[in-house]
């Protein structure tokens, strides 16, 4: 009776885990599914360098950073800006559309005379669209020599807002054993007006040769750029470049003063 009732039991048992064994049955037949993860399209542009380290330089008019780079995508790359860390670096980009498959080239440009010795660290971020919208950032290192040709200030800022002249003094300073010489000084903005004056020992030592810089008092309204040139004998730096930004009034204090 014993075993009768066990039998029973059992059988009862195998009934009701019959579904579950079946479905181990079914799973273990059947091969594996590889599991799938999508992962985002890389960037297109690939440059050669990302860093450009020019090390100890040596006294020259300009210096650049040359940055090389080339689609790897399979869809035209739209550059959008490169924006410098510094407003001494002047970017030139070769162009703003490129290929699948095309190079193209980034240089950032700049002039340490308008720079103060030691070393430097730059970097520029390159905004580009691919057609996903990237960023991605190249820096440019140097170092600049101690002694030297340089300007102070290195750019002139002017808030012209009276109608009264403003005067503001330029130095061209030279810290070596045999001090360059100023052959002319010049600006191309009809606002600005430049007379190169004394030649005297500098604060700091070595020989300072001031600029005088005149802007006009009567100066419309907005923003109103120039660049002051300054021509020297020295073969290593025949040429500084100095940017003035003059700010004129506002539109409502100009219409008062013409009143």
């Amino acid at each position: 009776m014993a075993r009768s009732n066990a039998a029973k039991l059992g059988g009862m048992w195998t009934l009701a885990l019959a579904p579950f064994l079946l479905a181990v049955v079914v799973h273990v037949g059947k091969p594996p599914v590889p599991l799938t993860i999508s992962s985002p399209p890389r960037p297109a542009l690939a440059f050669d360098q990302y860093l450009v380290d020019l090390g100890p330089t040596q006294p020259v008019v300009e210096l650049q950073g040359k940055f090389r780079f080339r689609n790897r995508g399979t869809k035209p790359v739209a550059l959008k800006e490169v924006r410098p860390s510094c407003g001494c670096l002047q970017p030139l980009v070769s162009g703003k559309e490129f290929a699948p498959g095309e190079d193209g080239q980034i240089m950032l440009r700049m002039r340490p005379a308008n720079e103060s010795p030691g070393k430097k660290e730059y970097y520029a971020d390159v905004i580009y669209t691919d057609p996903e919208p990237r960023e991605v950032r190249i820096t440019f290192k140097l170092e600049l020599p101690e002694r030297g040709l340089m300007v102070k200030p290195r750019a002139i800022l002017v808030y012209q807002l009276s109608d009264e002249k403003t005067v503001q003094e330029l130095k061209i300073i030279d810290s070596r054993d045999k001090p360059a010489r100023i052959k002319d000084v010049s600006v191309n903005n009809p606002l600005v007006a430049v007379e190169l004056g004394e030649r005297r020992p500098g604060e700091a030592g070595g020989i300072e040769s001031i600029v005088q810089v005149m802007v006009d008092g009567k100066v419309s309204p907005g923003r109103h750029d120039a660049v002051i040139t300054v021509l020297t004998d020295d073969p290593d730096t025949p040429e500084l470049r100095v940017p003035v930004i003059i700010q004129g009034p506002r539109a409502s204090n100009a219409a008062k003063h013409d009143h």
